[in-house]
């Protein structure tokens, strides 16, 4: 568990972050959905390149043999 700005509780596993909105609208040109809509594509692009689909892949379980 971490916090946002020290106040605000935000559970994130390891390797996740939280982007600030500050930031966001920046990558925007100053407009907040803009930039949202820039990282979704991103996002989409990676994962398009290395799983060849743009979904988030399924929770792999743990318990499995290696």
């Amino acid at each position: 568990m971490t916090t946002i700005a020290g106040r605000q509780q935000a559970a994130l596993s390891p390797g996740e972050f939280v982007v600030p909105a500050d930031v966001v609208s920046g990558i925007g040109n100053g407009d907040t959905n803009s930039g949202a809509k820039r990282l979704y594509a991103m996002m989409d692009n990676i994962r398009g390149g290395r799983t060849g689909q743009t979904a988030q892949p399924q929770r792999i379980n743990p318990r499995l043999p290696v």
